[in-house]
């Protein structure tokens, strides 16, 4: 046997390992259509439950663009929704702490979220509706999780927590 011929069989061998691999992962996941994302606002102020989604827990990611937190939190949770039928995220964009939306649910640190059950009521929100989110979806929530540094010792009381950003 030739050596090109040993090198195309090892290729080809080693390709369909990496593809039975990725059928085993997809294989414990439920399958999901779109995620059911949505930016709602961009700094006008909202009636947030006119946006809940019923049937659905809908989350109430409020961001900004320039917010180093909401950009790994942000994904993590579309990520999270694509995962999960049963997930609608609606995003508020807060512009910057001036707009209209920020003095309306008084958003004092970034990310900040809102947490409704799917009859449409208030379940959680801050820091409460992570951990909620963690509760309600378990190993779907991971990365979430571990974006939040949930995962990971606590921190020091005296540390604060570097995961916010505070007008």
């Amino acid at each position: 046997m030739t050596r090109g011929r040993r090198v195309l069989i090892f290729c080809a061998a080693g390709a369909a390992l990496a593809g039975a691999a990725f059928g085993l992962v997809s294989i414990g996941r439920a399958p999901s259509g779109p995620a059911d994302i949505r930016v709602i606002t961009h700094g006008d102020e909202v009636d947030l439950a006119a946006h809940v989604v019923a049937g659905k827990y809908t989350v109430f990611d409020f961001y900004a663009p320039w917010c180093p937190p909401c950009r790994v939190i942000g994904p993590a949770l579309e990520r999270l929704a694509g995962r999960r039928s049963d997930l609608a995220v609606r995003k508020v964009d807060i512009v910057d702490w001036t707009m209209p939306v920020a003095a309306q649910y008084k958003i004092v640190s970034l990310p900040y979220l809102v947490l409704y059950d799917p009859a449409g009521r208030p379940m959680a929100e801050g820091d409460a509706a992570y951990e909620a989110l963690q509760r309600i979806f378990g190993r779907d929530a991971r990365e979430l999780s571990q974006a939040l540094g949930l995962d990971a010792a606590p921190e020091p009381a005296a540390a604060g927590n570097p995961g916010r950003t505070s007008s």
